[in-house]
């Protein structure tokens, strides 16, 4: 099961201890070192949830590349990706409206 993709909502920030680093004390260099390996586990856990995803759009849905402004409308300048019928599309939205920047149909076979 994957979850949606989600806007980091603070900066990722390691954690960073000069002394423990530079200092003479193993054990304290240890400790680092495990709460640096932590931190980095977690990263690596949330980057391969949101690199691991499939999506199943119906006829109509888009994918956006970008987010929704606070009141959930997609700012001018937007593109998304969309199905229509067989074809597939890229769109960029302008003056409030989405319009066809390039199509791609199937080939026939």
């Amino acid at each position: 099961m994957t979850s949606p993709l989600q806007k980091l909502e603070v900066p990722v920030k390691l954690p960073f201890d000069r002394e423990a680093l530079m200092g003479k004390d193993p054990v304290k260099r240890a400790d680092y070192f495990e709460e640096l390996v932590k931190t980095l586990e977690e990263l690596l856990e949330e980057l391969t949830r949101n690199s691991n995803f499939a999506l199943a759009l119906a006829d109509g849905e888009a994918v956006y590349y970008i987010l929704p402004d606070a009141t959930g409308e997609y700012p001018d300048g937007t593109w998304r990706r969309i199905q229509v019928g067989d074809n597939l599309e890229d769109q960029r939205k302008e003056n409030g409206i989405f319009v066809k920047a390039h199509k791609r149909v199937p080939r026939k076979t």
